[in-house]
């Protein structure tokens, strides 16, 4: 079975639907009487971002009150996720492969994770509503994996064609493929960024609790624009 490179690109969009278990901010206030500025509410969706993608918890733990096991389990959530996304644009069967090469996509899902580059601009208040502006780089997965991954499949093809898995099951074969691909990018350490673009995350307010929070729909956006792994 010849392998033919990257995999059409899908968009799971697991990583983030763990924004569930995100806490949320309460308010300092409602309607105009609401005080305390927006420092805040900028410092909460960084904290989300430095949680989610860096592991870095401090600012997230002091503005929603979460205990640091809460906030490592959505980071580890959002590796796992990530890492099940990477798997499967490279064609590679995680229901199929040993535990030992998807733990090696959860290590380069951390190393792509701990190298995005986002940082606040401003924060703007609307009534109820605060809308967060962020610069962002997006890292282009496709070219930062394109070389070494094209090479460590083009040798796989070649050990295919000269018989060096002949004889083996699906498994072993699909294992083999897995131990390929992850000894090709589990060093790559050069991310290829795209040109850096302006990103508005709208804090949806819940009035009757007087809290603030990001969305479901917000946090997939969000993460496509930080790591752009579609097409």
């Amino acid at each position: 079975m010849k392998r033919s490179g990257i995999n059409k690109w899908t968009a799971i969009l697991a990583a983030i639907s763990c924004a569930g278990m995100i806490l949320a901010l309460a308010g300092c206030g409602s309607g105009e009487d609401r005080s305390g500025g927006t420092e805040a509410y900028q410092e909460y969706v960084v904290g989300i971002m430095d949680a989610n993608y860096l592991g870095k918890y401090e600012k997230y733990m002091e503005l929603t009150g979460s205990a640091q096991a809460e906030a490592e389990r959505i980071y580890t959530a959002n590796i796992q996720s990530f890492a099940l996304e990477m798997a499967e644009a490279l064609s590679v069967k995680t229901d199929v492969v040993t535990k030992g090469v998807t733990e090696q996509f959860f290590v380069i899902a951390e190393n792509i994770y701990g190298q995005v580059k986002y940082q606040p601009v401003d924060v703007v208040r609307e009534g109820d509503t605060y809308t967060v502006s962020l610069e962002v780089e997006p890292i282009d997965f496709r070219e930062t994996v394109r070389e070494p991954f094209q090479s460590a499949v083009n040798s796989f093809n070649e050990q295919a064609k000269r018989g060096d898995f002949d004889g083996y099951t699906d498994q072993e074969y699909e294992e083999a493929y897995g131990q390929a691909v992850v000894a090709a990018l589990v060093d790559v350490n050069e991310m290829v960024y795209k040109d850096q673009t302006a990103v508005k995350v709208v804090l949806d307010y819940d009035k009757e609790n007087n809290i603030y929070f990001i969305s479901d729909e917000q946090m997939e956006a969000l993460d496509h624009q930080v790591v752009n792994i579609a097409r």
